[in-house]
């Protein structure tokens, strides 16, 4: 018995990390969606989004079966203390670090 695609999305999914799971997930059959603010040419869908506001790309998330959030600072870069600060803090949303 096989197991059914998922509907898999992927915020912030334009990066090493998010390429390197969309490009996985994809080759094992399953449907994904990158949100990327600036939409790019893939093997799987891409939509536009800001990461804040709400707009058209919520619908990509009705019935989706699974949700990574990979939004965020780049992890690329050296693990200062104001680094690490920075990448926790867009996580959460927060701004001005």
């Amino acid at each position: 018995m096989g197991v059914r695609p998922l509907r898999i999305v992927l915020p912030g999914g334009s990066g090493q990390v998010g390429q390197t799971l969309a490009r996985h997930l994809q080759q094992q059959g399953h449907h994904v969606t990158v949100l990327t603010r600036g939409p790019y040419t893939a093997p799987w869908q891409t939509v536009h989004w800001d990461g804040e506001n709400e707009g058209p790309w919520t619908e990509t998330l009705e019935g989706a079966d699974v949700c990574i959030n990979l939004a965020g600072r780049s992890v690329n870069c050296r693990y200062t203390a104001d680094n690490r600060a920075a990448i926790y803090d867009s996580r959460l949303g927060r701004h001005g670090c």
